[in-house]
């Protein structure tokens, strides 16, 4: 039979395991479950044990048993949910370009004068990044963040030039400049926790 600091050794390393084994950050575990940084850093360290309501919302967050964080593991896991944020934000931009295929579509058949019925293709680019960039924050990565922010920003200042005929319309890639600056300033801004890392 375990003492106390045997089930917290054992707890903190299956913790610190189902952690990285989903890919999460302490900053990000800490987020999802609405708790410090530090609490969770202690929890890997087995200075101490989380609360039952917590080991449950993990074992939720993981999809596995809290017998699973109280027994020798005796494989490496493997991540569960890497596969997934590829998947979902792809699903998703697929059903932007299903819904641009769609305008397009009825355009065609309801208003066939229209010339630039092919824009709503162009248009759902950046709609797709957009996409792209609200998952990248959800899972709390913000190099892709930027990069698909950044992508969204020049796209949607080509969909606008692509979109109308007049001699100034470049200066849209000028109004552009200063959300590209933005972006990578934001990039650079380090959080209170990262800096207490």
């Amino acid at each position: 039979m375990m003492n106390e600091n045997e089930l917290k050794s054992l707890v903190a390393k299956n913790l610190m395991l189902y952690r990285k084994a989903n890919s999460y950050t302490q900053i990000q575990l800490a987020e999802k479950l609405n708790y410090s940084d530090k609490s969770v850093s202690k929890w890997e360290r087995g200075e101490s044990l989380p609360d039952l309501f917590i080991l449950n919302q993990l074992t939720q967050l993981y999809g596995i048993k809290i017998d699973d964080l109280l027994s020798e593991k005796k494989a490496p896991l493997k991540p569960r949910r890497k596969r997934n944020k590829f998947i979902i934000p792809l699903m998703a931009a697929t059903i932007v370009y299903a819904i641009a295929t769609i305008v397009f579509v009825f355009l065609g058949i309801f208003a066939p004068m229209l010339e630039k019925s092919w824009l709503s293709f162009i248009y759902a680019i950046p709609v797709s990044l957009i996409v792209f960039v609200v998952f990248s924050r959800m899972w709390g990565n913000k190099l892709m963040v930027f990069f698909f922010g950044s992508g969204t920003i020049w796209t949607i200042a080509v969909s606008l030039i692509l979109s109308f005929n007049h001699p100034k319309i470049w200066l849209f890639f000028i109004a552009a400049i200063p959300f590209q600056v933005l972006a990578f300033l934001w990039l650079t801004l380090k959080t209170k926790k990262q800096e207490a890392n």
